[in-house]
């Protein structure tokens, strides 16, 4: 899923690092474009039709913004930007998916852009919400490691091993995570993402499975294998058969 994106904000400076960030953090999102004026603004949500807008709230007035809001109702989701700590109380009257404090800090953009995906995600398609078939792999799993929270989506997670006290995540994107959590508490997280715990140290993404050898081991898209615990072999199989 790419999320056209554009920012509203008159200080080049903070634009650019927020752009670093996002980058880095979230390749799903691309900026198509920046504002610092009404004018300009106006122009970039008529020609591209965003998903999303970073918007300071001091770009300009906000009766301004909340016209060019009303023209495209429905149609973007707000993150707000501010230096005043108190405008986040307007961010929440104005049902704003995120706010973001001056000077720009680089777990707070992550955990309010995070946070606005997943609210993005789960308005995707209404339907499948209310008749309960959402999609599992739309899933955004926060990850708590050593030095920061990662974000990630659960179709990039390709299995989850147990060690002593933590877990190694090893996904398509980020390579391998090591988090503080024990494989326990990743399979109650993925529960209903697809997730089978074949052995107990390893948590697998069935959508990522390749193979089982005669020998009784799963081998994955990532060309690394698993072994298949005896009893959980009929187990496997069923939930292979049917995916």
């Amino acid at each position: 899923m790419i999320i056209d994106s554009i920012i509203i904000d008159q200080e080049q400076s903070q634009s650019t690092y927020l752009k670093k960030c996002l980058l880095e953090k979230f390749p799903e999102i691309s900026i198509r474009g920046e504002a610092s004026t009404y004018s300009e603004a106006n122009k970039l949500i008529n020609a591209i039709n965003p998903a999303l807008v970073f918007f300071n709230i001091n770009a300009f007035k906000n009766e301004s913004f909340r016209t060019l809001h009303d023209k495209k109702t429905g149609c973007f989701e707000l993150i707000y930007i501010s230096e005043r700590p108190e405008d986040a109380i307007n961010a929440i009257r104005q049902n704003a998916c995120g706010f973001i404090l001056k000077p720009f800090n680089f777990t707070d953009i992550v955990l309010s852009v995070a946070s606005a995906i997943k609210k993005m995600t789960e308005k995707i398609s209404p339907v499948e919400n209310l008749s309960g078939n959402t999609l599992p792999h739309t899933k955004l799993i926060g990850i708590p490691t050593f030095e920061s929270m990662e974000f990630i989506y659960a179709h990039e997670i390709i299995r989850c091993e147990g060690l002593q006290k933590c877990t190694n995540i090893l996904s398509t994107r980020r390579g391998s995570l090591v988090s503080a959590y024990n494989i326990g508490e990743f399979r109650k997280l993925l529960d209903q993402s697809g997730f089978f715990l074949c052995h107990k140290s390893h948590l697998i993404n069935l959508m990522h499975v390749r193979r089982l050898t005669r020998d009784g081991f799963i081998v994955l898209s990532d060309h690394t294998t698993v072994p298949l615990a005896r009893r959980k072999r009929p187990e496997f199989l069923e939930l292979m058969t049917h995916l």
